[in-house]
């Protein structure tokens, strides 16, 4: 597999860290990972990606080793990150694949300039309010200890790490992205998202439900929809060969499209 290089970047209104691999004169996928951690914890599915793709997977605002912002207000913060974090690397245009909260900026990005977009793969995304505090906390406490046993160590290992360092760390960012995913709605959004989108999710995911999938699927003008039996919310950590197969041929079918 090809490494992935960790690389600093300081911008006016944000400074993080991101991995990168692949061949830069490819085309470029960003990768957006998953609230409460960082993008360290996907380093396998990054390798697969990065055999055919140039990956970048920075860190986002106030998760990780994000040094500016502590936190953002909204989905727009994370968008406008973003939008300078990609004029600096010279991108003007990239394919995103986001899990769960990572999808959720995605969705913000795409909408927000659609030039920039070229697809987008949504793998078991928020975006859509998840609910009560302690409805979605019940649901976790059930969805997560189910999956444990399907964990490779080392991913298993880099997510708690991640988990943790969050929550000591960075304890109000969390808190901060803990309330935008259970009270933002970007379905409002959905329709002006114009580029190919890719749906992938768990059917026994009960921390984002599968439901949200079909209403991604439905309110997004250009989606395809793939549902996966037997398989909960983390399912990228222990399928990641499964996860890399879907996201590759879907974006080989966009740039023949093109």
């Amino acid at each position: 597999m090809s490494q992935l290089q960790e690389k600093p970047i300081k911008l006016n209104n944000y400074q993080t860290v991101y991995l990168e691999g692949g061949d830069s004169n490819s085309e470029t996928i960003l990768f957006l990972h998953g609230w409460t951690i960082a993008a360290e914890p996907y380093q396998t599915t990054l390798q697969l990606l990065s055999q055919k793709y140039r990956v970048i997977a920075p860190d986002l605002p106030g998760f990780g080793k994000t040094s500016l912002p502590n936190s953002v207000a909204d989905y727009n913060g994370y968008v406008e990150c973003l939008i300078a974090f990609l004029a600096a690397l010279n991108l003007r245009q990239v394919h995103v694949v986001g899990h769960s909260g990572g999808g959720a900026v995605g969705i913000a990005l795409a909408a927000t300039d659609s030039s920039l977009v070229k697809s987008l793969v949504l793998v078991d995304s928020t975006g859509i309010p998840l609910g009560s505090l302690p409805e979605v906390a019940l649901r976790r406490l059930i969805d997560f200890p189910a999956q444990l046993g399907r964990f490779k160590l080392e991913p298993m290992m880099l997510f708690i790490k991640a988990l943790i360092a969050n929550w000591i760390f960075k304890p109000q960012n969390m808190i901060q992205a803990s309330w935008i995913a259970l009270e933002k709605d970007l379905r409002p959004l959905l329709p002006k998202v114009k580029c190919p989108t890719l749906v992938i999710w768990g059917d026994r995911d009960l921390f984002v439900p599968v439901k949200f999938a079909y209403e991604f699927y439905q309110k997004i003008p250009r989606a395809q929809l793939i549902i996966l039996e037997d398989e909960y919310h983390e399912w990228i950590f222990y399928h990641e060969q499964k996860c890399v197969d879907f996201a590759i041929n879907f974006l080989h079918e966009v740039e023949r499209s093109l």
